[in-house]
């Protein structure tokens, strides 16, 4: 810890960052330098008898009350090196601007906030965030938010939501105001504590352990007539990894599915009746679709972010806790699809007990460790195609079911990405149906791939949610290629 002097002659502490930061601003400086890739741009708008002076208050409210807007970032000598620090201003310094786009389509509209979204603006030490009220067409109105990716994860901007809401429903219906919201600094020291814990001692020696020990994984493309391991191994035949990142152009497009709320509350159902993970059917049928693709592979590895969030200081408390790691699973033929969901959240809970560990350092410790070629995730060889991330719902108040039924959540991509495909699984906000979002490198991927492949990721999901005992072969067979 040290000391800044601000341009008020005021004196702050400064802190290192945390690991899901350091690794945050890792990413986006390798791969993705001078875009707006440190920003979340979403919108959450509703119809009702529209009240914009208690949304004002509202807002003003939520934003006084999240640690995580005060966050600055500097460049500080650190022992002879540069290295960002972060500190934490006496306010937020965020003005609640209000825009009105009702005189236009809301496709005109959707375009001119996502460019809001698409603004480069600086990262040390100025304001970092954006928030407006905002009027669209056909009676929806509600909020826009822009915010800083190294102080806010997904799951904090629909924290945000959540309480922004619940204020201005006390405001305007008199429902209960909602509980205090909790310190960032709070939430800071603890991160500080595991460096120094001897969880984190154990951590490493389970990864180290991990790692020297583990078979050597395939790649599973997703590309069809394009499929990379394929091609690589025409040159060398027992090859199992191949180089993404190539070239520097993280330019992406979004591809976006919404599944049917029958076919969503079915899923639902299946996980409530049966005890089962959700994330972990939905990662299942997404394991499944690329052992199709890659002539019914039984080891399947795909990176995914996991956002723990265990206590209710974390949950309370803001910030970025984005960690990523490999989800590999070896599923044979014969394993009924709920036996296969099971096999899934048995790797994702042995995960889940080390995964505070530095995603950074995990790539240290694995190109130590593992005995294979592609040492490491972070630079180009990779065993992992692609990233999955699921959102879990947060409930967000509403007035009524009337109301409800009009509200929209809307993520506005900034259209550069470090990953070459990202899905994103969330929930919409109006009937709690899925929504697939495929964030995808336009010089790496083929659309018709992609097109391709989200039907058969449904397939293999609802296949077995109508059926639980099908066997994995049974679904690979109906869903092939």
């Amino acid at each position: 810890m040290s000391t800044k002097t601000l341009a008020n002659g005021k004196t702050v502490e400064t802190y290192p960052l945390t690991q899901a930061q350091r690794f945050m601003f890792f990413v986006w400086k390798q791969f993705s330098a001078n875009s707006p890739f440190l920003f979340l741009g979403s919108g959450y708008y509703w119809k009702d008898d529209f009240r914009p002076d208690l949304l004002k208050e509202a807002l003003e409210e939520a934003i006084a009350r999240c640690d995580a807007l005060r966050i600055r970032y500097t460049m500080e000598n650190v022992n002879g090196n540069m290295q960002v620090m972060q500190y934490l201003l006496d306010t937020a310094e965020t003005e609640v601007e209000d825009v009105d786009l009702s005189d236009m389509p809301y496709e005109e509209s959707y375009e001119i906030i996502k460019g809001w979204t698409k603004e480069v603006i600086p990262i040390f030490d100025c304001p970092l965030n954006t928030v407006r009220i905002v009027r669209l067409a056909d009676g929806l109105n509600g909020f826009y938010l822009k915010l800083n990716h190294l102080s806010f994860d997904g799951y904090a901007l629909k924290a945000f939501i959540v309480d922004t809401m619940a204020i201005y429903l006390h405001k305007k219906c008199g429902t209960p105001y909602p509980k205090p919201m909790r310190s960032y600094y709070d939430a800071m020291m603890e991160e500080f504590k595991y460096l120094d814990s001897d969880q984190r001692k154990a951590d490493r020696a389970y990864w180290m352990q991990h790692f020297s020990t583990m078979s050597e994984p395939i790649f599973n493309d997703y590309l069809i007539e394009g499929n990379r391991l394929k091609k690589a191994r025409e040159e060398h035949p027992d090859q199992r990894f191949i180089s993404l990142y190539e070239g520097d152009h993280p330019e992406t497009r979004t591809l976006t599915y919404e599944l049917s709320k029958e076919d969503s509350d079915l899923i639902m159902d299946l996980c409530k009746g049966k005890n089962l993970s959700v994330p972990c059917v939905l990662m299942l049928g997404l394991r499944t679709a690329l052992s199709a693709f890659n002539d019914n592979q039984e080891d399947v590895s795909f990176k995914f972010m996991i956002n723990r969030r265990g206590s209710l200081l974390s949950k309370k408390a803001y910030g970025n806790r984005w960690h990523f790691y490999s989800l590999r699973t070896i599923i044979p033929p014969e394993l009924t699809f709920e036996q296969a969901v099971a096999e899934v959240e048995k790797v994702q809970s042995t995960i889940f007990k080390h995964c505070n560990f530095d995603t950074l350092e995990m790539y240290q410790v694995k190109h130590l460790a593992m005995k294979q070629g592609a040492i490491t995730n972070a630079g180009t060889a990779s065993y992992d195609s692609m990233t999955f991330s699921y959102h879990a719902p947060q409930e967000v108040p509403c007035e009524n079911e009337a109301v409800k039924a009009t509200c929209i959540g809307v993520w506005y991509p900034t259209d550069f990405s470090a990953q070459n495909l990202y899905l994103t699984i969330k929930h919409r906000a109006n009937d709690n149906g899925f929504e697939f979002i495929f964030d995808y490198r336009i010089s790496e991927n083929s659309l018709e791939d992609l097109k391709v492949l989200y039907p058969k990721i449904v397939k293999a999901i609802m296949e077995g949610v109508r059926n639980p005992q099908i066997t994995m072969g049974e679904i690979l067979d109906i869903i092939k290629l």
